[in-house]
């Protein structure tokens, strides 16, 4: 294959990636899961949390492929200047290996009281970890490709709130399990607007790929 072939293979391999994200991004509507769980009469709910756990493992692990792709495809960009040894082995240590949670399990064990709170806190500290880990992977990232002409940026990108633990459960304690309602409102609400951010930032990060591209192959 020629080195502009390979180019060319590499590009696509990143849109293909970043195409997923109709399926793995998918935004799920907080009222309509609350209706839908009222008017099933509970059963719904499972659907739900089992969703929101599959949706959260099919976009970690998606992240994980483009963040190898984007070192493999900045190496490529850099030809004979290489990336500097330091630079690349930075970037490597920021993919970040995924930690699945099991959808169907989780789902179901949400049929007790207790594991709904620990499902609920560790689906919103995942996604802290997850942006906190994207945004040092992402910096990094814009660093290395301002030396071909990058214009990218991190200004929208942050990271979702973090909420104590022990705030958490006392307030949990407090409205006698109510607030669990509030929690879930946002779970949903921090990874629908995650999903939006990076959506923007992954464009961006295309747009420059292909440009970086179309320069080399003049």
């Amino acid at each position: 294959m020629s080195w502009k072939e390979q180019m060319k293979q590499m590009l696509i391999e990143i849109e293909k990636n970043i195409g997923s994200r109709r399926v793995t991004d998918r935004v799920m509507w907080f009222s309509m899961w609350i209706l839908l769980s009222v008017a099933s009469f509970g059963i719904a709910w499972f659907l739900m949390i089992y969703l929101l756990i599959k949706r959260r493992n099919a976009h970690f692990s998606s992240q994980e492929k483009l963040e190898a792709l984007i070192l493999r495809k900045l190496r490529q960009l850099n030809g004979d200047k290489q990336l500097h040894c330091n630079d690349a082995m930075n970037l490597t240590k920021k993919i970040d290996p995924i930690c699945f949670r099991d959808a169907p399990v989780w789902a179901l064990s949400t049929i007790l009281v207790v594991p709904v709170f620990y499902v609920l806190y560790f689906l919103s500290m995942d996604l802290q970890k997850h942006e906190e880990h994207e945004t040092e992977f992402l910096m990094e990232t814009v660093s290395l490709t301002k030396d071909l002409g990058s214009r990218m940026d991190l200004k929208g990108f942050t990271v979702t709130k973090k909420f104590a633990f022990d705030r958490y459960l006392i307030i949990s304690i407090i409205t006698c399990g109510f607030a669990a309602v509030y929690w879930l409102y946002r779970i949903f609400n921090d990874y629908n607007r995650h999903f939006k951010r990076q959506w923007k930032l992954e464009d961006e990060l295309l747009m420059f790929f292909k440009s970086a591209d179309h320069s080399e192959a003049k």
